[in-house]
């Protein structure tokens, strides 16, 4: 009987064995492995490269300073004082004494403006007319502008025709050029005795023993004066150019006339005309 207790006791025993060899070894599979230090082939780090020792200084460096940018000085360098010349000072009335001022009268272009644009009104209506009557009108009012009362183009178109009425452009720019050219003649007038006052004064200054300074600059007066003794271009002058366009477009129109046929398209070329016209007086004001 006692046997059999002890037998039974070793077989209930086997199974708790058999549990903790189990458990023993699950425990060792849960412990993490060791760390080692071998490193995977890919991930080998290479050596790093070796340099030569340097040679260490014993002297002490150099104090590091803080260097600032700065703009360039706008300062200009001191000018090297020159000795004065020994001049006797000038009279004031001699020291930048300017120019005198050219005035021109200038009424007469006013004037041929005013009628320029009356004579292109007339030209205008005489290429739109509807009947050859009220065109050869047109044309003749036209001239008539443009000629002037006492020109022998002129022919009346009305009673009340007069030289007050038809002082005409042509007249008129013949004026304003004689206005200009007279006031250029005393401008020079005035230039050169201003220039003889002022040779004058200093030779006076001369001959009392001071010492005069060289003069400056005189105005050199050939470069500006024409042929005929004014100033402006040596050429054809503006008032003159337009003198001429005036008359070219007084013959066409008396050609207009003449042709009833063409009388269209010539006036055509007179508007063309009197509006180059209009512009070079235009110039000629603005001088």
């Amino acid at each position: 009987m006692k046997g059999r207790l002890l037998h039974r006791m070793a077989l209930a025993l086997i199974p708790v064995g058999l549990l903790t060899s189990v458990s023993l070894a699950f425990s060792v599979m849960r412990r993490p492995p060791a760390a080692t230090t071998e490193v995977p082939p890919d991930e080998v780090m290479q050596p790093a490269e070796i340099l030569p020792p340097q040679p260490v200084s014993t002297s002490p460096a150099p104090p590091k300073t803080l260097v600032v940018q700065q703009s360039p000085s706008t300062t200009p360098p001191p000018a090297t004082e020159t000795a004065p010349a020994e001049q006797v000072q000038l009279p004031a009335e001699l020291v930048e004494e300017p120019l005198p001022e050219l005035v021109v009268d200038k009424t007469p272009l006013h004037a041929a403006m005013g009628e320029l644009e009356r004579a292109a009104e007339q030209a205008k209506l005489a290429v739109t007319a509807l009947d050859p009557d009220s065109q050869r009108r047109h044309i003749q009012e036209a001239v008539n502008i443009l000629a002037g009362f006492a020109d022998p183009a002129f022919r009346a178109t009305s009673p009340s025709a007069s030289a007050d009425t038809y002082k005409g452009v042509r007249p008129l720019l013949i004026e304003a050029r004689v206005k200009r050219e007279a006031a250029e003649v005393q401008w020079i007038a005035a230039v050169q005795q201003q220039m003889e006052a002022r040779a004058k004064k200093l030779a006076e200054i001369a001959q009392a023993g001071g010492s005069v300074p060289l003069p400056q600059a005189t105005t050199d007066l050939s470069s500006a004066v024409g042929p005929s003794g004014v100033l402006g271009t040596r050429g054809v002058r503006v008032e003159e150019q337009a003198v001429e366009v005036i008359g070219r477009a007084i013959r066409q129109s008396t050609e207009a006339m003449a042709a009833p046929d063409q009388a269209t398209s010539i006036m055509e070329a007179v508007v063309r005309q009197l509006e180059v016209a209009r512009k070079i007086v235009q110039i000629a004001i603005d001088r």
